[in-house]
């Protein structure tokens, strides 16, 4: 009897697996004598189940004396798309970036293909709905543009909170913590509560703060909904006439700002925090779908750090609470123990891979313990890796061996979006946001391609720990078992048809 297509499958790749086992297991042996002696023991499963990780005392990255941190708006993001207030500055914009950016903006709003799975109107208002608390909380703050809705700079001290809305208000009593550890750990619970997947805590670091911060939107217009009754009057009080003239006296030249004075205290701790993305939702890219988990990431970028930046103030400390903008998040979440830096630009988290978002929250308080850098292999294995890159449309990911301190990509000689001098490698992200309008959604390949973005099945922490011991070759078969399990793989309706099967969900809860 003829054994059922599936199942078929399924033995191949088992067996598949098992033939790799067989190599894996080789190197296993001539690996044993690294291994402490108590995994030899009847501890061997718990030892081989914890993360090889290491911990730095400073930042794990070499940073070159030629690196200088670079304005907000010096990003493809900032000349996509606010190409038009940047040259009221007196920037000189990348015209063609302005074109696309108007391009992905219609086609994001407008644009499905009926009867085109992952990219007809089902999975678009799957995706509009994703990105609707980022859209109405934060505005901008995917394009780097912060202090706006409920990512709000105010820090409101002269005066007694009016109610439970007065959100901005800062207690007039700091708390007392016993320990900086208890600080810590009463921060990061109410950072899991909120909706965090991932928190770390660091010393603020200038070199990851954008240079200047830029704000087209008059701060007037910057807020949802009044705070309180004595807001809610000025704000009656200054329409008509005056709203226009309010609105207008935000003049280009005002536009540019420094964190500092701006927010008016100055911040010495960044909170870190990462929220995973949904992994069936992720395995669909790149469609609507993608674009949707993409934006689901924002949204609850914008609801975490407006919440820890409210408990912050509650504490008795200032808080700003910042997505995008104000700082770069990725050397941030490095420095705050999160993970490391990848071939493809992103952080690499243990527990996610790069299937996470991130936010932060600056503040004053700094009566706290501070995480240190970890890191766990990201960097050799992406040495060998190379999947990413391969799965790139738009071949800006690198193929490089190693590292480096300067853009080896094709718009090298003109990479005004890098921060120049950090040693690693070099996202051209020029070509990168080309892809994104050509596809009028949200790219994610280098993210659904990389074998540490799976759940954690047991052959993947198998592999993970044998490659811990002999990396070099481990690499290649644990990216060579990605193909044999099915995983890592780009444009598949068959994933867009396991995001919305219910067969193996539970939506009752029973």
């Amino acid at each position: 009897m003829k054994k059922p297509k599936k199942e078929k499958e399924a033995m191949l790749k088992r067996r598949d697996f098992l033939k790799l086992g067989g190599v894996t297991a080789a190197l296993g042996v001539a690996g044993m004598a690294t291994f402490p002696i108590k995994v030899k023991a009847n501890n061997s499963e718990k030892e081989a189940a914890k993360p090889n990780v290491k911990e730095f005392d400073d930042f794990p990255n070499e940073v070159s004396s030629e690196y200088k941190s670079i304005p907000s708006y010096s990003t493809v993001h900032g000349h996509a798309f606010f190409g038009r207030q940047l040259m009221a500055m007196g920037v000189t914009v990348d015209q063609e970036a302005l074109k696309q950016g108007d391009s992905f903006v219609h086609d994001n709003n407008y644009h499905y293909e009926k009867g085109k799975k992952g990219w007809d109107q089902k999975a678009k208002a799957v995706m509009a709905g994703a990105w609707a608390l980022s859209a109405t909380g934060s505005g901008p703050m995917p394009g780097a543009i912060g202090d706006f809705g409920l990512l709000s700079w105010d820090n409101n001290t002269d005066k007694p909170p009016l109610s439970l809305m007065d959100l901005n208000y800062v207690q007039k009593e700091k708390c007392e913590f016993e320990s900086k550890a208890e600080a810590s750990e009463v921060i990061k619970r109410a950072a899991r509560l909120y909706g965090a997947d991932l928190v770390g805590i660091t010393k603020r670091d200038p070199r990851w703060d954008y240079s200047e911060n830029f704000n087209y939107v008059p701060p007037i217009a910057r807020r949802i909904i009044p705070q309180g009754p004595e807001q809610l009057q000025t704000l009656m009080q200054v329409g008509g006439e005056n709203m226009k003239l309010a609105l207008e006296s935000h003049t280009p030249d005002k536009w540019r700002h420094d964190i500092d004075k701006t927010a008016g205290f100055k911040p010495k701790t960044v909170i870190v925090i990462a929220t995973e993305m949904d992994y069936e939702a992720m395995s669909c890219a790149t469609n609507e779908i993608t674009s949707g988990v993409v934006g689901e990431g924002y949204s609850r970028m914008t609801k975490v750090a407006h919440q820890v930046a409210v408990m912050i103030r509650g504490l008795g400390y200032k808080a700003i609470p910042c997505g995008n903008d104000t700082g770069m998040s990725v050397p941030y979440a490095i420095a705050a123990g999160l993970g490391e830096g990848a071939r493809n630009s992103q952080l690499v988290t243990y527990k996610y891979g790069p299937r996470v978002r991130l936010c932060k929250v600056y503040t004053d308080l700094d009566f706290v313990e501070y995480d240190k850098p970890k890191s766990f292999g990201v960097e050799e294995f992406c040495k060998n890796c190379k999947l990413c890159a391969e799965a790139c449309p738009s071949k800006a990911i690198p193929f490089d061996k190693e590292p480096t301190f300067k853009p080896t990509h094709k718009h090298k000689d003109n990479a005004y979006f890098n921060a120049v001098g950090v040693k690693k490698w070099y996202l051209d992200a020029k070509s990168c946001f080309k892809q994104w309008a050509d596809a009028k959604v949200d790219c994610v390949n280098c993210i659904a391609s990389c074998p540490y973005n799976k759940p954690d099945f047991w052959h993947h922490s198998l592999i993970n720990k044998i490659g811990a011991v002999v990396p070099g070759a481990a690499h290649g078969i644990m990216r060579e078992m990605d193909s044999v399990f099915g995983y890592g793989n780009v444009d598949d309706p068959k994933a867009v048809d396991r995001f919305f099967d219910s067969s193996n969900k539970s939506y009752d809860g029973f």
